[in-house]
């Protein structure tokens, strides 16, 4: 009974991918080079279920079985591209520690440098459906490192979801901010800092900014 089911998830999973590269094909192909959010999007807005569908040589409806619309499509194409960036730079067993946090944090404002190029590019679609993503599976991540750390659990003393999301906000929030400004500061040298704060901590750094109890 369980062979069925694993061919069927094979199916579903195949199908999702086809639609997904066809996805990511098809806008390329309206933009000569796709060099920054404004021209991603114009090329995202003008790209057609149907145009998708034909690409990846699918009816509508197997398009609506797994997708409810472009954007939920585009969703799942940024979640994974983003999970195949992190393969590609992050240690084979990634754990909740200062050496696996360095790498991710270097990933993360590369990453968002390769996207806005320190400059501030103003987008109504596509960049807030990016962010929205890529923080999204950056706190998941954090939080599975949190939950699987020996002990984790007993030694923190607020929730792990609520410091998945601390130090998820830390990362991505400074990481979108460098990226968009004019800075003299490199990306090692800002995950050096965004590193040293989330690990050392405020009061640690700068123990005379915080009042005396």
């Amino acid at each position: 009974m369980t062979t069925p089911k694993r061919h069927e998830d094979r199916r579903i999973q195949r199908t999702r991918q086809v639609l997904q590269q066809a996805f990511v094909e098809v806008v390329r192909e309206k933009g000569e080079a796709l060099r920054n959010l404004r021209e991603i999007e114009k090329c995202f807005v003008a790209t057609s279920i149907q145009e998708i569908t034909a690409r990846a040589n699918v009816n509508r409806g197997t398009f609506y079985l797994h997708f409810t619309d472009k954007y939920m499509l585009a969703d799942a194409v940024v979640r994974e591209q983003f999970h195949q960036q992190l393969a590609s730079v992050l240690p084979p067993e990634c754990r909740w520690d200062r050496k696996t946090l360095r790498v991710l944090i270097q990933a993360m404002l590369n990453l968002f440098e390769g996207k806005y190029h320190h400059q501030h590019q103003k987008s109504l679609i596509f960049a807030p459906m990016v962010e929205h993503a890529i923080h999204e599976e950056l706190n998941e991540l954090l939080l599975t490192w949190l939950k699987e750390a020996k002990g984790g659990e007993k030694r923190m003393y607020e929730p792990l979801e609520t410091t998945a999301s601390v130090v998820g906000w830390a990362i991505f929030g400074t990481a979108i901010q460098w990226s968009q400004e004019e800075t003299t500061v490199s990306s090692e040298e800002m995950a050096d800092i965004i590193s040293q704060v989330i690990m050392e901590g405020v009061a640690r750094l700068a123990p005379d900014a915080l009042p005396e109890e």
